[in-house]
């Protein structure tokens, strides 16, 4: 089962969201669309309230979106990926095309380089060796920026046994996510991306730093690229300025240089 939400009338716009797979992620930006548009999220398989079905992979979650798409009788559709689902956005821009419109990556990225297979390495082993509590707040330091930690961050985790008393299915899941996302790139097949494409990245992101979306706005023909602010989630920490943007991109008229397909 795969637990999903849509919302509004109009043209579909889906959402992906990034390594906690949650679509709740979207509830700002989706608020902001949902009277111009029809907007559609779900839960990753094994994430919120998706049962899993198997081992985390990026051509998986590229079906699981296909089949929420199906089940709702929609055949066309924009998408939005943030973080591990832009790679999914990616894929569904290179392997099924005739369904897209639009494509929007978001504070994500085309390959792994050193520094962000060692950050996740560092996660990686927090989560195992310390528990979910301080793996959750090792990242909300990374996710904001310093002037917003207060207001987003939650309270950093009680000192105790650390990982004894953690949900091993979430920890499972989450530990295969890290090795997945690390992992899977289709950075060599970018320049076939024929979809009129929007790249955002946050100039103050600590996890996937702008010179990530420099690269992915350099791959794909034609991308346009827009520098936001707000750390890893501006979605969630500066989302009037995220959707105003995301708007002006799905309302515009398609590039004639990338025609639509029929």
């Amino acid at each position: 089962m795969l637990s999903h939400e849509r919302r509004g009338t109009g043209p579909a716009v889906v959402f992906i969201a990034g390594l906690g797979g949650l679509g709740k992620f979207w509830t700002p930006v989706m608020d902001r669309l949902q009277s111009a548009f029809t907007v559609v999220t779900l839960d990753h398989p094994g994430s919120g309230g998706s049962a899993r079905r198997g081992p985390q992979t990026i051509p998986d979650l590229t079906d699981a979106v296909l089949e929420v798409t199906a089940s709702l009788g929609i055949e066309r559709f924009s998408v939005v990926g943030h973080s591990t689902g832009g790679l999914v956005a990616q894929t569904l821009a290179l392997d099924h095309a005739l369904a897209l419109d639009r494509l929007v990556l978001s504070s994500t990225w085309a390959a792994a380089d050193r520094r962000f297979r060692d950050l996740f390495e560092i996660r990686r082993r927090i989560l195992i060796g310390s528990g979910l509590g301080l793996y959750k707040a090792h990242g909300a330091l990374l996710a904001y920026p310093a002037q917003l930690y207060d207001r987003y961050a939650t309270p950093l985790p009680p000192h105790g046994p650390g990982p004894s008393g953690d949900d091993r299915i979430e920890v499972g899941v989450t530990a295969e996510r890290i090795d997945m996302l690390v992992s899977y790139s289709r950075a060599d097949d970018l320049h076939r991306i024929t979809t009129p494409t929007l790249v955002l990245g946050a100039m103050d992101d600590q996890i996937v730093p702008f010179h990530h979306a420099e690269q992915l706005a350099q791959a794909i023909p034609g991308a346009e690229l827009t520098a936001l602010s707000g750390g890893h989630f501006p979605p969630t920490t500066q989302p009037e300025i995220y959707t105003s943007r995301l708007r002006a991109f799905l309302d515009a008229p398609a590039p004639s240089a990338f025609p639509i397909p029929s």
